[in-house]
């Protein structure tokens, strides 16, 4: 019976020295997992920040996709519009500019 009660006596002292050194390493540990869990907010500010600023660079992208895409189809226009110039005005133009051509020919002469 006397080997019950030690054999009691030690698994009780056992289940204390578990409890003590368990509260000891959670008080211990306590500053480290605050620690780390200021970091992670840290963390999750940036990212967040991050990912403004990188929507932010999404709209900008879009409107300055969109702004040379309506100057390349006013440009685009506009050549289309001097293509279909009737071709009574481009012999008129090209008249009048090939007799200036012809004078300073002859005056270069």
């Amino acid at each position: 019976m006397v080997i019950v009660y030690i054999s009691l006596a030690l698994f009780i002292g056992s289940i204390i020295y578990f409890a003590f050194f368990a509260f000891k390493t959670f008080k211990d540990s306590k500053p480290t997992i605050e620690s780390v869990t200021e970091t992670v907010s840290r963390i999750q500010a940036k990212t967040d920040q991050i990912k403004s600023e990188t929507d932010q660079l999404a709209m900008s992208q879009q409107e300055i996709t969109e702004d040379v895409q309506y100057k390349k189809e006013a440009v685009q226009y506009t050549v289309d519009a001097a293509k279909k110039t009737p071709e009574p005005f481009k012999n008129i133009w090209f008249s009048i500019k090939g007799d200036k051509w012809k004078l300073r020919n002859k005056s270069d002469a």
